[in-house]
């Protein structure tokens, strides 16, 4: 069994004047200790995805239409509130994008780490709660005398540990991380990702990494979700994906990267922009921007197929060897 599962799931956002399908049938399943890294421009449903897994999609707007989502086995979508609530901080975390916005200005972090911890163990004392939340704080590498601090005393990469302690400070099973080295200079980024991949050593935490950089998910993720309008367009281990990229949008992702041992004039991006998520094609979603579209790719969405164990890609022109999996 494992231990997150997430079939078919479709969530739209709902308004008076459009109705914008953000996410459209994603579908993974992780074992524990593996690390998903979901890669895809802004837009592309990654935030939307790891938000319905914690079901914290803002209603209304947001929707889940349709899809199942299971931890270890149990059925998300269909426990009570009061049972996710006991969930959230405890078996599936989340580190929010933007630590500047995710803590709290008048509360002290190590009151609002300590606030984490009391809320999932009711036995226990405050003093006993702050001393856990000190603990966090060493283990990102910030020290406890700091604790009685707020967070504008603290830099951006510091916020991004204190943000990273809360979400560890109940030892979950499942931590979501929504690009946490954004916005952060590449050495903080560097200490952020060192600090991920020792955590997911030795606590044999299963993660998520919502984020736009290839190099990140080399750095730290075992399997690849390559994500376009709202689907997975290519999925399969980072090895896969890294030496056989096979979907055209991956293609073109990886050919934007300046490479080193290429002397080229000009990088080459991928060209137009991201369908409308309200008025999508209605075919391939990233037919308008293919440089190897057929014309039954202006009227059919592929399936995904796959090209080899474990390696999955939704392209028509991919499929010559692929068996369809739908």
């Amino acid at each position: 069994m494992k231990q997150l599962e997430v079939q078919g799931l479709h969530v739209h956002y709902i308004t008076d004047t459009a109705v914008v399908k953000a996410v459209n049938g994603v579908s993974f399943a992780l074992d524990k200790g593996e690390t998903l890294g979901l890669v895809g421009e802004t837009g592309a449903g990654k935030t939307t995805t790891a938000l319905s897994i914690l079901r914290l999609i803002p209603n209304p707007p947001g929707k889940i239409m349709e899809g199942e989502i299971f931890l270890d086995g149990s059925p998300l979508l269909k426990i009570k509130e009061s049972e996710m609530r006991k969930l959230r901080g405890n078996k599936i975390a989340m580190i929010f994008q933007d630590p500047m916005t995710s803590l709290n200005p008048v509360l002290t972090v190590g009151d609002q780490i300590a606030e984490v911890i009391k809320f999932h163990n009711k036995g226990i004392s405050l003093a006993d709660a702050h001393k856990r939340a000190a603990e966090m704080l060493e283990v990102v590498g910030i020290e406890a005398g700091r604790m009685g601090e707020y967070p504008h005393q603290f830099s951006g990469g510091m916020k991004q540990r204190v943000v990273i302690a809360i979400a560890l400070a109940c030892n979950p099973d499942i931590l979501i991380a929504d690009e946490p080295t954004t916005a952060l200079d590449v050495t903080i980024q560097a200490q952020v990702l060192s600090l991920m991949k020792k955590l997911k050593k030795e606590r044999e935490t299963t993660m998520i990494m919502i984020t736009h950089d290839l190099g990140v998910v080399a750095n730290i993720c075992d399997k690849v979700g390559i994500m376009y309008a709202g689907e997975i367009v290519e999925y399969g281990t980072l090895e896969q994906v890294y030496r056989n990229p096979l979907h055209p949008y991956t293609k073109g992702l990886f050919a934007s990267i300046p490479d080193l041992n290429k002397e080229v004039h000009r990088l080459t991006p991928i060209k137009g922009l991201m369908p409308d998520p309200s008025n999508l094609p209605a075919g391939c979603a990233f037919c308008p921007r293919c440089p190897v579209a057929e014309k039954q790719c202006e009227t059919q969405n592929p399936e995904k197929t796959e090209a080899e164990e474990g390696h999955f890609v939704a392209c028509f022109c991919c499929q010559t060897k692929g068996k369809s999996h739908g």
